[in-house]
């Protein structure tokens, strides 16, 4: 029995008339009587008494429709249950940026358990590097990392972080209250957060006719322990302006103000497979950051 004819037909009889069960499953009122005799033929039985523009059902269609009503309820449920199987695990597995998993995650977290209330998350974090291998490897759902693009990969921006530079409060640089140039950096010690990344790339040359590079004083691979000993006055620093929020309103860190406009930011990606069906919770996270 063709589940579309019985819907038809459920249609007809909820809203009384063959036109308005048309416009109510976006169909033509043609295509609808069809259906209803289709039906008909099947059970080989008139189910519908036509009257102008109106309907009504016979003792036979008065019989049958309970029965067309559960089995086009039972099939809305079946169907519903099947696609929140296919789109909503009850797990997914986020793969992070170490910088994105002290910053972004904490944001987007407590809005996606709102939004799934039964999901369980699991946070890895690594460089971007190996998170991209996850997900390419399928051993993560999603990647938040810095942007990265591969032909295997379906990548959207949802951050693009300026650059600044920052030091202690109590750093002298910080006290002159005045903009700095690029050659008075040389007077300073230089903490180089490696970000690995195009972007961190320009900065290191745009150093490089100051020759700044001889006033680093430690080259660093983790945001923490880069902000860290900026608090502890050992030197200034070049961070993305999204990992400093908490410390800049505490006051625990203050933005090195420049003559020279730099204009470099890094973009924070989500990635995942570009072959995975469309998923409401990466479609979720996305609209978090529109």
């Amino acid at each position: 029995m063709n589940i579309h004819n019985l819907e038809a037909f459920v249609y007809v009889v909820h809203f009384g008339s063959f036109n308005k069960a048309a416009k109510a499953l976006f169909l033509s009122q043609p295509s609808i009587s069809a259906r209803i005799r289709s039906l008909e033929s099947e059970l080989n039985t008139i189910l519908l008494k036509r009257e102008g523009r109106k309907s009504s059902l016979t003792e036979d269609g008065q019989n049958f429709f309970p029965h067309a009503e559960k089995i086009i309820k039972q099939y809305q449920e079946a169907l519903y249950k099947l696609n929140q199987q296919l789109y909503i695990p009850d797990q997914i597995r986020i793969g992070c940026a170490n910088s994105v998993s002290s910053y972004l995650v904490p944001e987007i977290l407590p809005q996606l358990r709102r939004k799934f209330p039964t999901l369980n998350v699991k946070i890895m974090s690594n460089h971007s590097e190996e998170v991209f291998s996850k997900v390419l490897n399928n051993e993560v759902d999603l990647g938040i990392i810095r942007e990265i693009t591969h032909p295997k990969i379906k990548s959207n921006i949802i951050l693009d972080s300026h650059v600044g530079l920052y030091a202690s409060p109590d750093h002298p640089i910080i006290k002159r209250n005045e903009r700095i140039s690029i050659e008075e950096l040389t007077n300073h010690q230089i903490i180089f957060y490696d970000h690995n990344s195009p972007d961190w790339i320009f900065v290191s040359r745009l150093l490089e006719p100051v020759k700044l590079q001889k006033k680093i004083v430690v080259v660093i691979d983790n945001m923490e322990a880069a902000k860290r000993l900026v608090k502890k006055n050992l030197g200034i620093c070049f961070l993305p302006e999204h990992a400093v929020q908490d410390e800049l309103t505490k006051g625990t860190l203050a933005q090195v103000l420049l003559q020279l406009n730099i204009e470099v930011s890094t973009r924070i990606s989500l990635i995942h497979l570009a072959e995975k069906e469309p998923s409401p919770i990466i479609d979720f996270i996305k609209t978090l950051f529109l």
